[in-house]
């Protein structure tokens, strides 16, 4: 099923982590989902520039935005923003005994690999565990796509983060991390 939403430009993402969990009214979610490993519960949402996962141990939360730099994002408890260029990797080690490590890229593509790239993605959807197609802006271009894959082991949680951004002919990808030290 595709949905209408407008991306931001790629220029203009941020990714954030906070040491607490953020309200879910900052951002219009397209899906959710919850997924727990027995000591981590981890809420993943899609929304119309990128995702936000809050990661609970116990009555500890912990949470990764990307998102528009335009967006009111709070300011207590952060513990970074970075707009994102190229690539980026942050880790933290936290007080709730978690360790966090993200690695961001923007892929910059050819028109031709960008749509190979992205019908792809598409055919990804299914086997991800949470996805979302949206419609295209025009008739020239595909819609974007947003997909999350997760891999939980009993101490850790891996997310592998793709979204599209056609008028841009670019792909942001994150892995992020959450394991238990």
């Amino acid at each position: 099923m595709t949905m209408h939403a407008v991306r931001p430009d790629v220029s203009d993402l941020v990714l954030c982590a906070f040491e607490r969990p953020l309200h879910p009214e900052l951002f219009v979610h397209w899906r959710s989902m919850a997924l727990s490993n027995g000591a981590m519960v981890l809420d993943a949402r899609l929304h119309s520039a990128g995702h936000v996962l809050v990661v609970r141990v116990g009555s500890w939360a912990m949470t990764e935005v990307l998102s528009d730099r335009r967006e009111p994002l709070p300011r207590h408890s952060r513990l970074f923003q970075h707009r994102l260029r190229g690539c980026h990797d942050a880790m933290a080690e936290l007080s709730s005994g978690l360790r966090y490590s993200v690695s961001a890229s923007i892929e910059q593509l050819t028109h031709a690999t960008f749509l190979r790239h992205n019908e792809e993605l598409i055919g990804d959807c299914f086997a991800a565990n949470l996805s979302v197609c949206f419609e295209s802006e025009n008739r020239f271009s595909p819609g974007a796509v947003s997909l999350l894959r997760i891999e939980a082991t009993r101490d850790s949680l891996l997310v592998h983060a793709f979204h599209t951004f056609p008028e841009h002919l670019a792909v942001v990808k994150t892995q992020s991390l959450f394991e238990l030290i």
